[in-house]
């Protein structure tokens, strides 16, 4: 059953053109600092949309069923989220530090590795990927 897990998942990157790959932080360019510390970011209310209409059209980081994630991670929700991917494991949300978690490096403008996500668009706004920053520097609560 892992084989057939692992071929439908090497199928899934191909089929969604990821690199599962895991970059560098985005040294000089990134603080983990709160952009905001007196405005709490609510992930049910502000970043679980964003990740919601990310996944719209692209069935890359929803599981298809148990056990299986095609782009090897999945976004469906935070308990998998905070799991992590094939090759990152837990990098994907780093508490505390938006500049070495993955997830906040492939939605920035120009990722360290790999392909910019959502893959073709439609990228996150500038306020959108503060959003995301904010709340993995306060810490990626389930808020």
């Amino acid at each position: 059953m892992r084989v057939l897990t692992t071929l439908v998942a090497a199928a899934g990157l191909a089929a969604c053109g990821i690199e599962p790959d895991v970059g560098r932080p985005l040294a000089g360019i990134c603080s983990n600092a709160d952009t905001d510390p007196d405005l709490a970011v609510s992930f049910r209310e502000e970043v679980r949309p964003l990740l919601a209409r990310s996944m719209a059209g692209c069935a890359c980081h929803v599981p298809p069923g148990p056990g299986v994630q095609l782009a090897g991670f999945d976004l469906s929700s935070l308990a998998s989220l905070r799991a992590g991917g094939f090759n990152s494991g837990p990098r994907i949300v780093v508490a505390g530090e938006p500049c070495t978690s993955v997830m906040y490096q492939k939605v920035y403008e120009a990722p360290p590795f790999g392909s910019r996500m959502p893959l073709g668009g439609p990228y996150w706004s500038d306020e959108e990927l503060q959003l995301l920053h904010d709340w993995i520097a306060e810490g990626a609560a389930d808020n």
